[in-house]
């Protein structure tokens, strides 16, 4: 059984900056190639950027950059491994080309060659940066079958191994496989997502990796509220008058912080509109299920409300400070006046 015209490509995604300026850069930007009756539409579309066909250690490829406004930079490499390919090989490179040892200072590199290019549209670039990484299998199907019913056994690829599946996992697969029609199939993995489609069309990878794009950002503003809050102990330990200018500090960081947080999350989740409930809808609605958006995102809502309590706890203490030192600031005049005319 031949894959036709199958790929493989490989994503790394980087948060770079608080804010990509978009408007900036003479870029194109990412349209869907069939948003059916425009179930799910880009609000600022990321721009994409055609970086040429790179080779390493044998293997050959196009890079591609998409710049997303919220600060994350994805680098796709994708790899075509012939016109027809027996499943067998396939899945063999399938599962051991994204393992290959090399990818991670190939993809770093890279994005340091892109970074010049960036310079004046990253907005409050980052020092500590996370990253995210999944592949995509692509093919326009399986020689003499329906995409949508392939007569292979593709756990391996959806689990990334080769192993004796018990029915459980099987069943777990089944969940997230996806059909318009007879000619395609999309099968979202944890790290890999599987897409047969007669036409070509690779917009199910697109949505997948603007998933993974807000997971990063999402990770990056869990992992500041964590390290904003657990600063909070030591300031509050000097409390009283010698603490009023680290407790004041503290306040306008927490309230700084509390607003930055809002509108990134307000731009985040107004940058994908979802108005109808169809295939593209479906396929990123499970995809935030299965990557642990929504976990992610009640944690960071949970810490934004612990953040807003602090604030105003702080807020509160800064207040009863000013009071007792304008009070004690009345007590001093009262007795320099009193000492005055005694005097």
């Amino acid at each position: 059984m031949n894959l036709l015209s199958p790929h493989i490509a490989l994503y790394r995604l980087f948060d770079l900056a608080d804010e990509i300026d978009l408007s900036r850069l003479s870029t194109p930007r990412l349209r869907l190639s069939r948003a059916r009756l425009g179930a799910v539409r880009f609000q600022n579309p990321p721009a994409e950027v055609e970086l040429g066909v790179r080779s390493v250690e044998g293997l050959s490829g196009l890079l591609t950059a998409r710049l997303y406004e919220f600060g994350v930079v994805s680098l796709s490499f994708r790899i075509h491994l012939g016109e027809r390919v027996p499943w067998e090989v396939f899945l063999d490179k399938g599962l051991n080309i994204p393992e290959l040892p090399f990818w991670e200072g190939f993809f770093l590199a890279e994005l340091a060659a892109l970074e010049p290019y960036l310079q004046g549209a990253l907005l409050r670039p980052e020092e500590k940066r996370l990253s995210e990484e999944f592949a995509v299998y692509h093919a326009l199907g399986l020689e003499g079958a329906k995409a949508h019913e392939p007569p292979v056994d593709l756990t391996p690829l959806w689990m990334g191994t080769q192993e004796e599946f018990a029915p459980e996992v099987r069943r777990e697969m089944e969940r997230y496989r996806y059909s318009y029609s007879t000619e395609d199939l999309a099968l979202l993995g944890f790290d890999r997502v599987l897409i047969l489609d007669s036409e070509g069309i690779w917009d199910v990878a697109d949505l997948v990796e603007f998933v993974h794009a807000q997971l990063l950002e999402l990770s990056y503003y869990d992992r500041v509220l964590t390290e904003e809050l657990e600063a909070v102990p030591e300031v509050l330990k000097h409390r009283g008058l010698w603490g009023y200018g680290k407790l004041q500090r503290l306040s306008r960081r927490l309230m700084a912080r509390h607003a930055e947080i809002a509108d990134v999350r307000a731009r985040m989740e107004g940058a994908l509109r979802i108005t109808e409930d169809l295939f593209y809808a479906k396929i990123y609605r499970a995809a935030l299920e299965l990557y642990g958006a929504h976990e992610l995102e009640r944690s960071v809502e949970e810490k934004l409300r612990v953040l807003e309590a602090t604030y105003a706890m702080v807020t509160e203490e800064v207040a009863h400070l000013r009071t007792q030192a304008v009070e004690v600031a009345i007590l001093a005049l009262i007795a320099f006046e009193v000492l005055r005319a005694l005097h």
